[in-house]
């Protein structure tokens, strides 16, 4: 994605006030160094800057799109080295895993974990069921009277 390229309100609106200020004498003059040469000096040096700094955007635009291309071009070298060693030596070899590949994952179920899975057998309705001796009695095993 190109980067958006910087533009100046600053340097639009001194352009705009040094033409003004033309329009009134060409030799505008005051103390202290304020004069339009000055003026126009100081407003060539930032249009000098700023237009140096959006070609150095374009270059760095440029430079990100090459880069991206290497990296692609890259990733596809890489992958045929490593399908090259598959090939050779097989998805499931040592060098296979030493060249950065995954072995591949065996398709095999285990029977030996089947018995961790298994749901006890005590259900829910059972645990929340209230103890109906206990809640009549008044806790001595004697019968509470029950309005």
């Amino acid at each position: 994605m190109a980067r958006l390229k910087r533009s100046s309100t600053v340097l639009d609106k001194a352009t705009l006030r040094i033409s003004g200020m033309r329009s009134i004498s060409e030799t505008l003059e005051f103390s202290d160094n304020l004069n339009l040469a000055e003026y126009e000096k100081r407003i060539q040096i930032l249009q000098t800057k700023l237009s140096s700094y959006n070609t150095m955007l374009s270059t760095v635009d440029e430079a990100v799109g090459q880069i991206e291309l290497l990296e692609q071009d890259l990733r596809s070298y890489s992958e045929k080295m490593l399908m090259s060693v598959a090939t050779r030596y097989g998805k499931n070899s040592l060098q296979y895993i030493q060249a950065g590949g995954k072995p591949r994952k065996s398709s095999k179920r285990s029977v030996g974990n089947t018995a961790l899975k298994t749901t006890p057998t005590t259900t829910i309705a059972a645990v929340m069921t209230p103890n109906i001796e206990n809640a009549t009695t008044n806790g001595d095993g004697k019968k509470a009277l029950v309005n």
